[in-house]
């Protein structure tokens, strides 16, 4: 390749401003935070965190509705279940950003026994229903992080009737 033909490329380096952002300057000295900018982030977050817990409950109160209707309609079984998956997702998605990893990891759980269903049999059902009831436990016993050792059993439980019924563990 001749040196005409050659692609001309302009390299820009733009300042890094994250330091003052945060109250630092530019010379590299460190920054504070405002500690009244902290409080209120902290007090946003503990509104999100209990605006959380009521969208969550509405979930669970969704999800059920719709494992009800697989249950009561088999011909819209697939329509339904996939419903489920869709709550359960989102139910999943937000559990850990506000401390209910075992919430997400029942979810989550859910979700793959879900997709591994094509025509699911009475005990497959059986065992979603298991994971709908504990994650409502979870949810009105506000069991956070892995729930400790009531939560560690109950995941087991859980895992134990997934592979019972030939889900993954």
């Amino acid at each position: 390749m001749s040196e005409e033909s050659k692609p001309r490329v302009e390299i820009i380096h733009r300042p890094n401003t994250l330091r003052e952002k945060v109250g630092g300057s530019a010379d590299g000295k460190p920054g504070r935070i405002d500690p009244v900018a902290l409080s209120r982030a902290s007090l946003h977050v503990s509104r999100l965190a209990e605006a959380h817990k009521t969208q969550t409950r509405i979930d669970l109160t969704e999800l059920q509705a719709a494992f009800q209707a697989a249950m009561a309609a088999p011909d819209q079984r697939a329509a339904h279940l996939r419903r489920v998956f869709k709550i359960s997702d989102g139910i999943l998605t937000l559990g850990k950003t506000f401390g209910y990893d075992l919430l997400s990891d029942v979810a989550n759980a859910l979700n793959h026994l879900l997709i591994d269903l094509e025509a699911p049999t009475a005990a497959q059902l059986q065992v979603v229903a298991l994971h709908i009831d504990a994650m409502q436990l979870i949810v009105r016993d506000d069991m956070k992080g892995d729930g400790g050792n009531t939560g560690q059993a109950l995941a087991q439980s859980l895992a134990l009737a997934r592979e019972k019924v030939g889900g993954r563990r």
